[in-house]
């Protein structure tokens, strides 16, 4: 019964950062982490946040369309709040 849940647990030494088999390093070998993590490191260096715009057309779109708390308005219900709007 001790054998079981030692098992589930997680699976002993090589959970617990064991070099074991010739330096490796959980699955990799220290030269092929290396690389791993060179790669990882030149893919972090080229990521990029800022936003594109794919279809000039769309946004344009969106930008004129009428929003009530970031939300698109129906054409009807836009045209209900433009009156209210001219009206005050």
């Amino acid at each position: 019964a001790e054998a079981a849940a030692g098992a589930g647990a997680g699976g002993g030494a090589a959970a617990a950062g064991d070099t074991n088999k010739a330096g490796y390093i959980g699955a990799y070998s220290p030269d092929a982490r290396k690389k791993r993590i060179q790669r990882f490191l030149e893919k972090r260096k080229k990521r990029v946040w800022t936003k594109k715009v794919k279809y000039d057309v769309r946004k344009n779109f969106a930008d004129s369309r009428m929003r009530v708390k970031g939300r698109f308005v129906k054409k009807e219900d836009e045209e209900l709040l433009r009156e209210l709007m001219s009206i005050t």
